[in-house]
């Protein structure tokens, strides 16, 4: 019985590709839970410790607070994806939504700015992973590290996604272990033999340097929540995606929200001289192990770097798997070069050719910059596609007035809001662009810089490619 309906939930899916002029390809094969912890090893709830130095730094002494108001301006944003995805379960994310429920010359430069994210970030997990086991064993060189980890992941990921998600359960659960039992003994070590604050209720984690800083730091959070919008990228195989995915979203973002907000606040009460701690070689890139040391000793620190090094592992193969389809998406419609970008592997059903170039990149710009100044630039495409797509749900439903209704009222096309719908179509993702665009002016001038550089390349190449933006691929005029 189940078979069958796992088979009819296929079908219908595989009809609503159909309609956009695609033929199934990729295998369907996950559901709900698959997709969360999906959102989650990506988020991974221990996230923070590839970034936690710099937040810190950037805030001037906070890191619980840009994670708590990150996690607020993503769930306006996610409200916008949950609505997209009913309109299009299509494998492409930003791309597809954009340029459908927008305009596909906007949907493409959103994809573009996108790219910036889906290929830096597996090279700043690849990069933290050989920093922190490089602490362990110093006499390996780091470029061997980095090496090992990018090409292992890499060939995990060219295995498919169904092993990925049979196995993100059992990560989900290794990585919230890992995380709880560092809360209990960073509290431990506070509240009962007096390190750091010497209690576990404290303003100090809130404290920062001003609204400026804040904002900045925050927009270096948005890094760690970036696992829900890779779920969206796994609609084509996904066996119930319109209803799945949504509800994955949020789960993920909850869920990360709040282990990231408590990393933070543990975190800081183990570390009030953090300012003197920050200037010793190596702090600002392993904080989490330095506290971990701090509060269980070198034994708990190896424990805490064990457990991440899985979690970046992970981390690396979901974030390389969502890149991976990105670039499908975009190959597909001949946006790229389609025989390299949409290429499939008959075997293994994945996108192996963005697989491997995705992994080629991380080893290259691992081996020239720093984890900070690619942290940076990671956000100014995320931001911009999450500003598009906002805007997107706007236009699709009051401009274009082509948008799907909600199913209660059994997903009328063409549908215009009602004024009792107003707040979820018009004021959230409205807010979701106030917020995000407020963010993404607090990048810092290197971020912007080489961003928009990238985004120019962008109108370029899509100016060549639509011979001037008069022409569009078959499938995106649909």
């Amino acid at each position: 019985m189940a078979e069958s309906v796992v088979s009819n939930e296929d079908r219908l899916a595989e009809q609503e590709l159909e309609k956009f002029g695609y033929k199934q390809e990729l295998k369907r094969s996950l559901n709900i839970w698959e997709l969360t912890a999906f959102g989650i090893n990506y988020m991974i709830p221990i996230a923070p410790a590839i970034i936690f130095g710099f937040i810190l730094q950037i805030s001037g002494g906070t890191v619980a607070l840009p994670y708590a108001l990150a996690g607020i301006a993503m769930l306006f944003t996610a409200m916008s994806y949950s609505v997209m995805v009913k309109n299009y379960p299509l494998a492409g994310s930003i791309y597809n939504y954009v340029g459908r429920g927008w305009n596909p010359h906007v949907g493409f430069l959103a994809g573009w700015v996108l790219i910036l994210d889906y290929i830096l970030i597996p090279t700043v997990t690849s990069m933290s992973a050989s920093i922190y086991i490089g602490q362990f064993y110093p006499q390996i060189p780091y470029a061997v590290w980095l090496l090992i980890f990018a090409v292992s992941m890499g060939l995990l990921n060219l295995f498919g996604v169904e092993l990925m998600a049979k196995l993100g359960l059992w990560m989900v659960a290794i990585g919230e272990f890992v995380v709880f039992t560092a809360f209990f003994v960073w509290g431990y070590a506070v509240q009962v033999h007096h390190v750091g604050t010497g209690t576990l209720f404290s303003t100090l984690p809130f404290k920062f340097s001003s609204f400026g800083a804040l904002a900045a730091a925050t927009s270096v959070c948005v890094l760690s929540y970036l696992g829900f919008d890779a779920i969206t990228t796994l609609a084509e195989e996904t066996h119930y995606p319109k209803r799945d995915i949504p509800k994955a979203i949020y789960y993920s973002i909850l869920i990360g929200a709040f282990t990231m907000v408590m990393t933070g606040y543990l975190g800081m009460l183990v570390i009030p001289n953090w300012q003197h701690l920050i200037t010793q070689p190596g702090w600002a890139e392993t904080t989490l192990m330095k506290v971990s040391e701090i509060a269980g000793g070198r034994g708990f620190a190896a424990f805490y770097t064990a457990g991440f090094l899985l979690a970046m592992g992970v981390f690396n193969v979901v974030a390389t798997a969502a890149g991976a389809r990105l670039l499908y998406g975009m190959g597909r419609d001949n946006m790229i070069p389609k025989v390299i970008f949409a290429a499939i592997n008959k075997r293994w059903k994945t996108p192996h050719w963005n697989i491997i170039l995705i992994v080629t990149i991380e080893y290259v710009l691992g081996i020239i910059f720093t984890v900070d100044r690619i942290t940076t630039l990671i956000n100014y495409g995320a931001l911009g596609g999450f500003a598009a797509l906002n805007l997107g749900v706007i236009w699709l439903y009051y401009i274009k007035k082509k948008g799907v209704g909600p199913e209660s009222l059994g997903e009328p096309e063409n549908w215009v809001p009602p004024a009792k719908y107003f707040p979820r179509y018009f004021l959230a993702p409205l807010a979701g662009f106030i917020v995000v665009m407020w963010v993404f002016l607090s990048l810092d001038k290197y971020a912007l810089t080489v961003g928009t550089i990238w985004l120019i390349i962008g109108i370029i190449y899509e100016a060549i490619l639509s011979k001037g933006y008069k022409e569009l691929p078959p499938q995106l005029e649909l």
